[in-house]
Formats: C-alpha cells, sequence, structure tokens
C-alpha cells in the first residue's frame, strides 16, 4: 500500500459495486490503497458479502441511481455523517436486448436511459459541490466502446453511452480550473453479468456472449486499467485491444467502419440467435425489399430523364418585374 500515490485513502461513492468492474475497483481501492469506499447497488446480498470482504473501509446503500431526489438526500446524509466526497466512479449500467430501434417498447428505452445516462448525469450535479471542497477532486464515468463505435441493434445503449462520453468531456473542460481530474472510460467486451441482464428480458445467452467470453478481458483486468489511469488522471481512458480497434476505425475511416460493423452483424444472423431480431425483417422480406428497391431505383432515373436540359424550370417563362 503506497501512501505516495494521490489516490491513497481518498473517500470514494462508487456505482454498481456488488459484481463485475465495480466490485473489481472497490477491492483494488480499498486493500491497495485504503480508500473508504460508499458503495451503491441493489443486491444486499452481494453487498453484505463484500462489507464482510472488506471490514470498515467499505459501506453501502440501495438507493435508485436515476431518481434525481435520491442523489440529493444521499449527498445530504453523506455530508451530515462527515463523508467527505473526493472521487465519484459512475460505473452502473445496464445493456439493451438485441433488437432494432424501432421495436424497443417505451418502457425498455426509458430503463436503458434513465440507467445508464440520466443517473451520471443526476450523480455529477449532486456530487459535484461536494467534490469541489475536496483537495483530490475527481470524477470518473464508465461509458463503453459503442460511445466510439455505435453499433446497431444497440441504439440506445449506443446513445446513453455516447452522451455520458460528451458530459465527461465537458465536464474536463469545466473543470481543470479547479483542479477536479476527470476521467471516461470506454471498454470493449468485459466478462460481466451485464450480458445476463438479456435473459431476464426472456432471450437467452447464446454465441453472443461466447464471443464475449472468447474476446473480452476479465473484470480485474478492466478494474486495474480503470484505475491506473485514474491515478494518472487520465481523461480518456480505451481499456483493451477490441476497444482500441473500435478507436482506429472510427478515426482512419468512420463510414466505412461503421457500415462495415452492421454487415458483419448481418452476416452473422444465422449463427448467433441474438443478433437475429436487428435484421429479422430485413432477411424474411428480401426477395420483395430488393424488388420494391430495385423499381424504386428506376422510377427516380425515369423521372430524371424527363427534366428538360438546364434543370427543371429551364422551360419556365420568365416574368419581368
Amino acid at each position: 500500500m503506497s501512501k505516495k500515490d494521490w489516490i491513497y485513502g481518498r473517500n470514494v461513492v462508487l456505482t454498481g459495486c456488488s459484481t463485475g468492474m465495480g466490485k473489481e475497483i472497490a477491492l483494488i481501492l480499498v486493500k491497495k490503497y485504503g480508500c473508504n469506499v460508499m458503495g451503491i447497488a441493489r443486491n444486499k446480498a452481494k453487498l453484505d458479502a463484500l462489507k464482510e470482504e472488506l471490514g470498515d473501509k467499505f459501506s453501502y446503500r440501495r438507493i435508485n441511481i436515476s431518481d434525481r431526489q435520491s442523489w440529493r438526500d444521499f449527498g445530504a446524509e453523506l455530508d451530515a455523517m462527515g463523508f467527505q466526497v473526493d472521487i465519484l466512479i459512475n460505473n452502473a449500467g445496464m445493456i439493451q436486448p438485441f433488437m432494432q430501434y424501432n421495436d424497443m417498447t417505451d418502457d425498455q428505452i426509458d430503463k436503458v436511459v434513465s440507467t445508464n445516462m440520466m443517473s451520471v448525469v443526476y450523480a455529477c450535479k449532486e456530487m459535484l459541490p461536494y467534490i469541489k471542497k475536496s483537495r483530490f477532486g475527481y470524477i470518473c464515468n464508465v461509458a463503453s466502446a459503442s460511445a466510439i463505435l455505435p453499433v446497431g441493434g444497440e441504439s440506445i445503449y449506443s446513445a446513453t453511452k455516447g452522451g455520458v462520453w460528451a458530459l465527461t468531456e465537458c465536464l474536463a473542460q469545466e473543470l481543470r480550473g479547479f483542479g477536479i481530474g476527470v476521467s471516461c472510460v470506454m471498454p470493449g467486451p468485459v466478462k460481466t453479468d451485464i450480458y445476463k441482464a438479456r435473459e431476464s428480458e426472456g432471450e437467452k445467452a447464446d454465441k453472443a456472449d461466447s464471443l464475449v467470453e472468447s474476446i473480452g478481458i476479465t473484470a480485474e483486468t478492466a478494474a486495474k486499467r480503470i484505475v491506473k489511469a485514474m491515478r494518472k488522471r487520465k481523461t480518456r481512458v480505451v481499456t483493451d485491444g477490441v476497444a482500441r480497434l473500435m478507436d482506429f476505425g472510427m478515426r482512419v475511416c468512420p463510414a466505412f467502419t461503421c457500415k462495415a460493423t452492421g454487415a458483419a452483424i448481418k452476416a452473422f444472423c444465422g449463427k448467433v440467435k441474438s443478433f437475429y431480431p436487428i435484421y429479422k425483417e430485413q432477411i424474411e422480406r428480401k426477395e420483395e425489399l430488393d424488388k420494391l428497391l430495385k423499381d424504386r431505383k428506376k422510377e427516380v432515373y425515369k423521372s430524371l430523364d424527363e427534366v428538360p436540359a438546364g434543370g427543371a424550370f429551364a422551360n419556365d417563362p420568365v416574368e419581368d418585374k
């Protein structure tokens, strides 16, 4: 445990701490850096187990992170108990089922937006006054590589993570003069329970989850890289090879990269069941849609042939003024 590091002994508020990356971050901060972590999550059994493992350095609250008033009440409680917030880590999030944007229900959209985006907005807004009182203020928002390269079938998830990225970049500019560090973390596939959320939506795990298992990094590895980046006070944190590849593609040839990503997902629809709903209609109506597009193309060119030389208004009489 090194006392030379600025992060040593800080007071941390950490969302989504009961499992996955959040749990691993809590373990590192308490065991390696002697931080006092106030965790936020829903699963009481897992929180109790983590409390037993980490002892007095770890406390928790089960608040609704998607509710602004809950954050206000939480901030007032921390202030009353003398818990000076030095670091806020917004790690909690959820992934949506693979499906066309138009097929998502209002409830599904609202749940993803409130969990992934609004919780970060509220947390930053309500915790910032307390963080400004710290000599070592810091905010770390966990977004996703989908913020860099949006993925078809994950429209709302990608949109919310893109919003978290934009918000974080703005905060980094605004808070630099206060000496407050700000990080946006963009991990690629990570072996966590977030993908199991699909099963609760009625969609069984299949080869998409197997793909994560084969190319994803572990939650422990991701957590180590996140904390390391925080110690160095990096603003933009791309944690792994897959995320870096996505980042490179969008920097070098964004239009091609987006098109190729969609084509790849469509090509694997026959092998990966969870991809199928994204292009279900296009696959089942392929011949009909091909003919429709072909006929439409003919109509467009036919209408262009009827346009007189010099443009659509070339033969219109010119009125004297």
